[in-house]
């Protein structure tokens, strides 16, 4: 099987809005796809940082590799992220995550997933949290500048927090509506809202949005506003139930 292409993405941050609390509940996947018809390999990888001082300073180093192959059916996503985040002159803290999708296309409108995951945010005091899930994705549009798409998922989640010695093993479900709008050839629009409740509480759930506004300004160039919010009816003790980041920067690919 031939390599169509690989991508080398850097993330080059030159300025941020606001920062309310490191973000990472909940990982979209949605934006992190590659969007391409072609059958084969894509990928991407891609380094960033970001430095901000409010009421206390903030300094993240991010890196991060995506691979993905397509065929006829089948499409198979991989996923890496790690980060070192230093906050008000502390040590560093680790955050980071690792996902692996399976996409099964039962006809053009519905595809079938499967996916695992580990993620670690020491910001938000969670030490370990492992994710493995099935679902249904729908394809609620047939048009080219205009895509919308929903997702609906049982999840099985074990979560180890720091400074706790118990385990946390929850049933939650996990839907999401996502859209991309592409009005002109330069400009992109895109949303992604997810809601994961417990099953045996739905009173007990994590929501999260991710606007993403981009233009690009050469064939390689683009410039991108990234709005992300995050909502945790029960976070871990110390942690606010909202958080939220704003960035603008510049993305390059080759």
């Amino acid at each position: 099987m031939a390599v169509k292409r690989f991508k080398l993405l850097i993330c080059l941050v030159i300025a941020m809005s606001s920062i309310n609390h490191l973000s990472g509940q909940i990982i979209n996947i949605e934006q992190k796809r590659i969007i391409t018809d072609t059958v084969g390999f894509a990928g991407i990888l891609g380094l960033s940082e970001k430095a901000s001082r409010y009421s206390e300073s903030f300094f993240a180093f991010n890196s991060n590799g995506h691979i993905q192959f397509k065929s006829h059916r089948h499409l198979i996503l991989a996923f890496i992220n790690y980060a070192l985040v230093n906050v008000s002159g502390s040590e560093f803290n680790r955050n980071g995550f690792s996902h692996l999708r399976y996409n099964y296309e039962l006809n053009d409108l519905v595809r079938l997933e499967a996916f695992t995951q580990l993620q670690l945010n020491a910001l938000l005091n969670i030490k370990n949290r492992n994710l493995n899930g099935f679902g249904i994705r729908l394809k609620l549009s047939q048009y080219e500048n205009a895509k919308f798409y929903f997702g609906l998922a049982y999840m099985y989640e074990r979560e180890a927090l720091e400074q706790e010695k118990n385990l946390n093993i929850d049933n939650r479900m996990s839907s999401y509506f996502t859209f991309t709008l592409t009005p002109q050839e330069n400009v992109k629009l895109s949303n992604t809202s997810y809601v994961q409740p417990l099953f045996n509480n739905f009173s007990d759930f994590r929501f999260s949005n991710d606007l993403v506004l981009s233009f690009q300004i050469t064939k390689n160039l683009s410039f991108v506003t990234n709005f992300h919010f995050l909502y945790d009816a029960k976070p871990p003790v110390g942690i606010p139930t909202n958080n939220y980041e704003v960035t603008n920067g510049l993305s390059f690919a080759f």
